[in-house]
């Protein structure tokens, strides 16, 4: 029996990355990797690892895609939201659009919860909103052509992102005693902030694209923790043994810092403060399919250290 093709956008990203590590562990799945440069170093990495590599990227014309598309059986989709030319809702459309001409049965998409539907139009998030225009297309698509099916994945915050932009500051050194801080939008009153091992999509996905019949149409957001800022600052305390602490910054405050996305972001956990990055959907799906770290869990398997 020949093995069926996966095809994975983003597969050198977090997203695809994970994705792909945990297809290739499947054995009645090949993987093919789209990325804009074959040549790099994570293009030949994969290689190694037996991935097909085709250059392709979502910018490419619908044609450029479909061709690279050519005899999968899936498709996982990821869009990015900044930097781009076409917006994201038109890039994600093009890609599905693809996948459907090249006859792909199964069409998994990582969006995003629809803020500005589920506030009653007061917060505007463009990368949520444009990702859940993409999954409503995407549902009309396999509505109007039953032999290509649609599932759909949500991220939450990641974890590594402290380990870049939201990364513990030194705030003063007195003797042996080092004290950091952890400034983040996000309200101690509000809801807790759904965190997750960005790693973790890949277990997900795999398990919807081995049983299609099961997750067509699902959404399955996922989350290894959902804690307060000072709770967060806690269990960083706790891991690295600094003194680290919580300092919130108002999203008003947040969206004036200035730098290229500051207001959506800041919009972003106002959303967050006041309905959670999921709402109302099931977020035990994901706890069924595969184990989520935990932040402590996850600092201590990374050796997170504070220099």
């Amino acid at each position: 029996m020949s093995k069926l093709i996966i095809s994975v956008f983003g597969a050198t990203g977090q997203q695809g990355g994970s994705v792909v590590r945990e297809l290739l562990k499947v054995s009645n799945f090949k993987v093919r990797a789209l990325t804009r440069n074959p040549d790099s170093d994570s293009s030949k990495l994969l290689k190694e690892k037996g991935v097909e590599v085709v250059k392709c990227d979502d910018s490419d014309s619908k044609e450029v895609i479909q061709e690279a598309l050519k005899n999968s059986y899936g498709v996982f989709s990821v869009t990015f939201p900044f930097g781009r030319n076409d917006s994201e809702y038109e890039i994600g459309k093009k890609v599905a659009d693809a996948a459907l001409g090249a006859g792909v049965k199964h069409f998994v998409f990582s969006g995003l919860a629809p803020c500005n539907k589920i506030s009653n139009g007061r917060y505007n998030v463009p990368h949520f909103d444009n990702k859940y225009k993409v999954e409503e297309y995407v549902r009309q698509l396999s509505k109007e052509n039953p032999s290509f099916v649609s599932s759909f994945v949500y991220a939450p915050f990641y974890y590594q992102n402290f380990k870049t932009f939201f990364q513990p500051k030194k705030s003063n050194e007195n003797g042996q005693s080092e004290n950091y801080s952890i400034s983040i939008p996000s309200d101690p009153s509000g809801k807790p902030l759904d965190m997750a091992d960005i790693d973790n999509i890949g277990s997900i996905v795999s398990e919807i694209f081995s049983n299609q019949n099961k997750y067509s149409g699902i959404v399955i957001p996922f989350s290894g923790d959902a804690l307060t800022g000072p709770e967060i600052a806690t269990i960083f305390s706790n891991v690295t043994g600094k003194n680290v602490t919580f300092n919130y910054i108002p999203p008003s405050v947040f969206s004036k810092f200035g730098f290229p996305g500051a207001e959506e972001i800041a919009e972003m956990f106002a959303y967050y403060n006041e309905f959670g990055a999921f709402n109302d959907l099931d977020k035990t799906i994901a706890s069924k399919i595969t184990k989520l770290q935990s932040l402590e869990e996850y600092l201590k398997n990374s050796q997170y250290k504070l220099e």
